[in-house]
C-alpha cells in the first residue's frame, strides 16, 4: 500500500534523505522519506546579485506544501562563522557556530528553549553525529549522489533521528544540516 506523504509533517519522520537539486547560486534540496517520497523542501532565498557575490546566505526549510518550518541565515561576520535559525513567527530558534578544528568538523548549536547540540564529524566530512548533552539526537551520513549529481557538485545526506527527539530539536537538526552544507560550499569556493 502506498504511503500518504501529504498527511505527515517532515518532522514526523525519523529518517530523511536530503538530496541537493541545484548548486549554482543556490543550495536547494528536496527532502525525501526512506521510500524516496518527497516530504520537504529547502529553498535558497535572497537576491541574485547577493548570491552571485556572497553565495547562498538565506534559506527556508518548508513542508512539501510550502508551510514554513525554519529560516536559516548566514549573516556576514568576521571570526567564527555564525548562523541563525528562526521560526516562521520570527522568533529565534538557535544560533549555530562553526568551531575551529583541524581534524574534524565541529558545530555548536545553541537552541533557545531547548538543549544545546553539537554536530561533530570526521576529517573527510562524510559521517556526523548530532548530540545533546545526554544522547545522540541524529546520525548523518553524506553519501554519493550518483555520477551526474557528483559531477555537478550535488550533496546527499541520509539522516536518522532519535525517535524521542522533540520538535524543537528536529527543527534545529534540519537547520544545522543546511548550515553544514553552507559550510561545505564555502570551503569548496575557497579551494
Amino acid at each position: 500500500m502506498p504511503v500518504d506523504h501529504h498527511n505527515r509533517s517532515l518532522l514526523d519522520h525519523d529518517a530523511w534523505i536530503m538530496q541537493q537539486i541545484t548548486n549554482f547560486m543556490a543550495n536547494d534540496f528536496t527532502i525525501l522519506d526512506t521510500e524516496g517520497g518527497p516530504i520537504g523542501l529547502i529553498t535558497t532565498k535572497g537576491s541574485v546579485p547577493s548570491r552571485l557575490f556572497m553565495g547562498s546566505r538565506e534559506l527556508d526549510v518548508t513542508e512539501l506544501d510550502g508551510t514554513p518550518l525554519v529560516h536559516v541565515s548566514d549573516p556576514p561576520d568576521f571570526g567564527l562563522d555564525t548562523f541563525k535559525l528562526t521560526l516562521p513567527s520570527n522568533e529565534p530558534l538557535a544560533s549555530i557556530t562553526k568551531q575551529l578544528t583541524f581534524f574534524k568538523t565541529s558545530i555548536d548549536i545553541q537552541v533557545l528553549n531547548g538543549p544545546p547540540l553539537r554536530l561533530e564529524g570526521d576529517v573527510l566530512g562524510f559521517d556526523f553525529l548530532i548530540r545533546t548533552p545526554t544522547v545522540v539526537a541524529a546520525r548523518v551520513s553524506r553519501q554519493w549522489a550518483g555520477l551526474a549529481a557528483g559531477l555537478l557538485g550535488h550533496s546527499r545526506y541520509v539522516v536518522v533521528i532519535d525517535p524521542q527527539a522533540p520538535r524543537l530539536v528536529r527543527l534545529a537538526i534540519v537547520g544545522s544540516l543546511v548550515v553544514l552544507d553552507l559550510i561545505r560550499a564555502k570551503a569548496d569556493r575557497a579551494t
